[in-house]
């Protein structure tokens, strides 16, 4: 069966992936969302660091409605004062433990095999990776299809690394990419960083070339959406297609056998 796969670039690392009933928010922390009322709603979050998550995500309209799946260490609350500031309101610690407690909200580990329930009665398969940072890099399936988020998953090749914490950074990466190349990927997000300089493509061109997903959509570029522009421009693979982003709320629309 052919899928029709809604993607919306939001921001910086976030996606939405709109398939079937489901639809999938990867590391939202701003920019405008447009969430169906007719689909199964999930919020994915890699860690806990502010440009990949944010606790509006738990006071989104009719929450226990929706499935969160979030990074182990967003789990340790930081608060001020003992309450967190959510929007204009004040949730008190008791009030956010007990969302965090609920049952469609689930923690997940690096390097684990998860099956979640789902409001609509399925279940949601997924294995975690670890990350070269922080929280986890994701693989869900989904009506047959596989997606990948890196989170900050990446060869944080630095232009002022020395030798040996370039080499250590690469081992890193590559630790996890010879773990994750094992899986079959039809869509990957995955950073190409401009903060990186010259280095920007290089953890993007190894996961290209040893994973191979079907598409792969840069992620981790904040106001620099160009640096995915050149990319694309500047790399092809025998694979996998890369699909450049011009700017927030751009939509594509792929199809893609499920398996």
């Amino acid at each position: 069966m052919t899928n029709e796969i809604i993607i919306t670039y939001v921001y910086h690392s976030c996606y939405t992936v709109e398939i079937g009933d489901y639809f999938i928010i990867f590391d939202y922390y701003k920019g405008i969302l447009n969430i169906p009322d007719d689909k199964k709603v999930i919020f994915i979050s890699s860690h806990g660091h502010d440009d990949h998550y944010t606790s509006d995500i738990l006071n989104v309209p009719n929450m226990e409605d929706k499935t969160y799946i979030l990074s182990t260490d967003i789990g340790k609350l930081h608060t001020n004062e003992n309450v967190i500031y959510i929007k204009d309101e004040k949730l008190s610690m008791d009030m956010l433990k007990s969302l965090y407690s609920s049952d469609n909200v689930h923690f997940v580990a690096p390097n684990k095999t998860y099956h979640v329930n789902i409001a609509n009665g399925k279940v949601l398969n997924i294995k975690t990776f670890s990350s070269t940072d922080q929280g986890i890099s994701i693989l869900l399936f989904v009506e047959g299809i596989s997606i990948f988020h890196a989170g900050d998953l990446n060869y944080w090749a630095w232009p002022d690394n020395d030798e040996a914490t370039d080499k250590e950074e690469y081992d890193l990466y590559m630790a996890e990419i010879d773990k994750i190349k094992r899986e079959y990927i039809d869509i990957a997000f995955v950073p190409v960083d401009p903060r990186l300089e010259e280095n920007y493509y290089k953890g993007a061109d190894i996961f290209a070339e040893e994973c191979r997903p079907q598409v792969l959509f840069p992620l981790h570029f904040g106001d620099h959406p160009e640096i995915t522009q050149k990319f694309y421009k500047a790399y092809r693979y025998e694979s996998t297609s890369i699909r450049p982003i011009f700017e927030s709320n751009q939509k594509t629309v792929i199809e893609i056998e499920s398996r």
